[in-house]
């Protein structure tokens, strides 16, 4: 299937790019529409002239623009899509409802800021027209930069909760565990990539299963020892329920940026 872009902005890009990279698209496969035309050429790909063009010349076409802009673009292309063209949306908070009047046959993925690194996780839910080979090559596109789940739409601001908001938070963790390093005497520099690392690994034992999180906590933890003093102190200071909140936080504010309660 060829596919379109029309805007390549940091996580739309960063799609593109992995699936170039990756080989899941050629080059001769895709073409970009932005209104930076410096934008689009940096891909190597076919730049289109308008987001018409672009609509107009792709089996899948990818509408990487902010929710406010959906609807007009939306209104604009209308014309010029063709019956069971598959339209995909990275819109955060702009639901299928609003996307099928003008494009019956759609996907919503919603990716994260990993997908920069080839390490996203990306929920994706479509519409009921869309076929078995659209969404095994939705599945295999968002495989380019991660890992790919069916969701509900339901379901979507408990997953930006988890996997778009909740990023910033494991960032700020990090650095927050780098500055305490720092404060212990290691260089910044060390101390960050001793973090990151840390994290790293941890989430690769998680997802390797067998254990739950907390079976993996007890394995660390000595009795009368160093990691068990943290701990308290994490407990002691209300660690476990402020993420909780924070992630309970970002959902809510999903949901009242939708109009939803």
């Amino acid at each position: 299937m060829t596919m379109g872009f029309i805007g390549t902005g940091v996580m739309a890009g960063a799609m593109l790019q992995a699936a170039l990279d990756t080989g899941f698209l050629k080059p001769e496969d895709a073409v970009v529409y932005d209104k930076n035309p410096q934008a689009a050429g940096r891909f190597g790909v076919a730049v289109a002239g308008s987001v018409r063009e672009a609509a107009a010349s792709c089996d899948v076409l990818q509408l990487g623009v902010k929710p406010q802009d959906m609807p007009a673009l939306l209104a604009d292309i209308q014309p010029v899509l063709r019956p069971n063209q598959l339209v995909v949306s990275i819109a955060a908070g702009f639901p299928l409802a609003k996307i099928t009047p003008c494009a019956p046959t759609a996907v919503r993925l919603m990716p994260n800021i990993n997908a920069t690194v080839g390490q996203a996780v990306t929920a994706y839910c479509a519409s009921e027209s869309a076929t078995t080979d659209q969404l095994e090559f939705i599945k295999g596109y968002c495989g380019s930069f991660g890992q790919a789940i069916a969701l509900e739409e339901k379901h979507f601001s408990a997953f930006v909760a988890l996997a778009g908001s909740a990023p910033a938070f494991v960032y700020l963790f990090i650095d927050e565990l780098a500055r305490a390093g720092v404060a212990a005497g290691l260089p910044k520099a060390q101390a960050l990539e001793i973090a990151a690392q840390t994290v790293l690994g941890s989430a690769a034992l998680v997802q390797r299963g067998g254990k739950h999180p907390y079976e993996l906590i007890d394995n660390v933890c000595s009795p009368g020892g160093t990691t068990i003093a943290g701990i308290n102190k994490l407990r002691e200071l209300g660690f476990a329920h402020t993420i909780s909140q924070a992630a309970l936080a970002s959902y809510q504010r999903d949901r009242e940026l939708q109009g939803l309660k």
